[in-house]
């Protein structure tokens, strides 16, 4: 599901761009600057390439708490955030309304459900992992100001620092990175509640 969001919410953006006369590395460059497009991506390598590379080190990597942990979390703040801050401006018709289903409301919390019920968080602890929680999201503010500067442009209204300054951006992006941990912080409480199993005597044997 992931894969088909993205790849098709790619073509159709790839089709106005180039109806628009921008180039193919341009209209690239614009896709993947959106943090939903980027965080859809690793929901759908951390899903597929473990399946693919089960014993390569790269499938390891994919498959490590400390990346899924922070891809669950990051993806259910792309479907709140998106909801509460960008879905009464974005109008979408046609099949940019089933990418956008599928980007926003279909991912984020299937894959989080998937995470609190499968991930092996025995011995995960929030306040050890919150710094490596916070990579992700503070490599992309670091790249989007970035490119930002160069190109002046910025994907989202909350961290355009043209509009608000380079001190609003941040106030407005350290904001979304606490709520990204408090997030984590959530999914690690629930995944553990949800997996803790009470013990079953069967013949005097616990069976957990």
């Amino acid at each position: 599901m992931a894969w088909c969001a993205v790849l098709g919410q790619m073509a159709l953006s790839l089709s106005n761009a180039l109806g628009r006369g921008e180039t193919v590395p341009r209209a690239l460059a614009d896709f993947f600057s959106y943090f939903t497009v980027t965080t859809n991506v690793l929901v759908a390598l951390t899903l597929t390439v473990p399946m693919v590379w089960p014993q390569h080190r790269v499938g390891a990597w994919f498959r490590d708490l400390r990346v899924t942990w922070s891809a669950s979390a990051a993806i259910l703040v792309v479907g709140i955030a998106y909801h509460v801050l960008l879905s009464k401006i974005n109008h979408t018709q046609g099949w940019g309304t089933v990418t956008d289903i599928g980007l926003h409301y279909l991912v984020p919390p299937l894959y989080a459900v998937y995470w609190v019920l499968f991930a092996d968080v025995a011995g995960a602890r929030w306040r050890d992992r919150a710094l490596l929680l916070s990579a992700y999201p503070t490599a992309y503010f670091v790249y989007l100001m970035a490119r930002g500067a160069v190109v002046g442009r910025y994907p989202y209204f909350f961290v355009d620092a043209g509009a608000l300054g380079l001190f609003g951006a941040f106030r407005n992006a350290l904001g979304i990175l606490a709520f990204h941990l408090v997030v984590a912080w959530l999914l690690l409480r629930v995944a553990r509640r949800l997996q803790r199993t009470p013990a079953t005597v069967i013949a005097g044997s616990p069976v957990r």
